[in-house]
């Protein structure tokens, strides 16, 4: 899929410069928000807001977008002169067009303007593909551990508290890291409970101020796409070095925990939730999901759906603005004839479903979030619609977003509970919110932006040896 993801896929989600990062994202259960209810609790911190420039996850970075939030990051450094250190919140998989290392190009660039004697300490995603670039320009990584990423906010407090504890001279943090040889799937972090423990026993040493795994991102394309492992202790290199290198072993004997991701067919999920008396069940479809970069316009799915006969499902979402501004046009009430959805990439993701629909309700899109990832934070899906298409009930909105909160469904009128199958597209994060309401989950693989196997991608750039692609690859403790 060609997509490119420029400055207004930015603005789309959020793209806010200085006192407006603040206002936003106070009191909100994200990495920002605990930045800045740490700094706040302390009177000697003066917080500087410089930018917060969040996409849906999609494709290449342009240059003109990366320079131009590069530009808003150093004319905030320029205009204060000085700074005692920096924290950011950033994925650790970002590729441009001009640079494979997107992350590592950005703390670069910061380094260059404050030097070595400014802490900078940044969050990442546990799918990061951490590079020698970003490990050399920033002191401290904080990467999420669970996936769904619910421990988004205590990663932001983690890094905010070593932070201040840096200022005050407390700690003087020492990072080293290990790649693996590894291309982990997309797999929840049930799958690696073991691994929960023996990180927690690590950092029971007092001197050890943090310990982490990432997956690595395999649906990007680079040199340095790959697990890796990551230590921080309070001035002890050595000490650090072995428990990386401790962690990366531990982590590739047990390398088949990470490796699959089971999935059902449409047609398998279907008649398997026949067989389910209670309601609700949930179908993913993991393979359309906006979080890993597709359109969330796909119809496949939804086309077995009706093709099944399927009545009491709701489905969020189809990204369709053209629907969507049919259906506000026509009002509450009325019978549109629409082409839905499959309007982006009709040729791998499925063509528009021909169709006659009843406008439910209309909206504006908004909604705020209420489940464990981005608590607080409002979602602002530009104009939206609730449909009826052959008795399912389809939330269609202008533009895409992972279905990962309840409250998408809720702020639309329908209840949970008032229906036997709810269709997200998202392909783990939605566990965390529907998971305590659902009897149970299906991951639903249809042709889309994501493919479960890293083995199906066509790797140009990604080093060998690597695992799965070559099952003979060696790693040394």
């Amino acid at each position: 899929m060609p997509l490119l993801t420029g400055l207004e896929e930015f603005r789309k989600r959020n793209y806010l410069i200085g006192d407006d990062v603040v206002q936003y994202f106070h009191d909100t259960h994200t990495v920002l928000g605990a930045f800045i209810e740490t700094l706040r609790q302390n009177d000697d911190c003066e917080i500087i807001p410089s930018i917060a420039a969040i996409a849906e996850p999609s494709g290449l970075v342009k240059s003109d977008a990366i320079h131009e939030i590069k530009t808003v990051l150093s004319e905030t450094l320029i205009r204060e002169g000085k700074v005692d250190g920096i924290l950011l919140s950033l994925h650790g998989a970002m590729v441009t067009e001009d640079e494979e290392d997107g992350d590592g190009d950005i703390l670069q660039s910061l380094r260059a303007f404050v030097g070595n004697n400014v802490p900078i300490v940044t969050t990442l995603d546990l799918h990061a593909n951490l590079t020698e670039k970003m490990v050399t320009n920033a002191d401290v990584f904080i990467p999420y551990q669970e996936y769904p990423h619910v421990d988004m906010y205590d990663c932001g407090l983690e890094a905010a508290k070593i932070m201040l504890k840096i200022l005050w001279g407390e700690i003087n943090p020492v990072m080293r890291w290990r790649h693996l040889p590894l291309l982990p799937a997309l797999t929840s972090s049930g799958n690696y409970s073991q691994f929960r423990k023996t990180i927690q026993d690590i950092k029971k040493d007092k001197d050890v101020l943090s310990a982490s795994i990432l997956h690595g991102f395999y649906l990007a394309d680079t040199k340095d796409t790959g697990a890796a492992t990551l230590a921080i202790t309070n001035g002890d290199s050595e000490a650090a070095q072995k428990i990386a290198d401790d962690l990366a072993w531990t982590f590739w004997i047990n390398k088949e925990y990470f490796l699959s991701l089971p999935t059902y067919t449409p047609e398998e999920a279907i008649e398997d939730a026949n067989h389910i008396n209670d309601k609700p069940v949930v179908f993913a479809d993991i393979c359309d999901n906006p979080g890993i970069g597709s359109t969330g316009d796909g119809t496949h799915l939804l086309r077995a759906m009706i093709d099944a006969k399927v009545k009491d499902a709701a489905y969020a979402i189809i990204t369709d603005a053209e629907t969507v501004n049919l259906c506000h046009k026509a009002g509450v009430g009325a019978y549109v004839d629409i082409q839905l959805g499959g309007k982006q990439y009709p040729e791998l993701l499925g063509t528009p479903i021909n169709c006659r629909a009843y406008v439910k309700k209309l909206q504006d899109g908004r909604y705020i979030n209420r489940g464990p990832m981005h608590g607080g934070l409002q979602v602002n899906l530009q104009k939206s619609a609730v449909i009826v298409v052959d008795g399912i009930t389809i939330i269609v909105s202008s533009i895409a977003t992972q279905t990962y909160d309840i409250e998408i469904f809720q702020s639309h009128g329908i209840m949970l509970s008032d229906f036997k199958i709810l269709v997200v597209k998202s392909s783990i994060h939605y566990r965390a919110a529907f998971g305590p309401y659902s009897k149970k989950m299906y991951s639903i693989e249809c042709p889309g932006a994501l493919t479960v196997n890293p083995e199906n991608v066509n790797y140009k750039k990604c080093s060998r040896f690597i695992y799965p692609l070559d099952k003979n690859t060696f790693f040394q403790k």
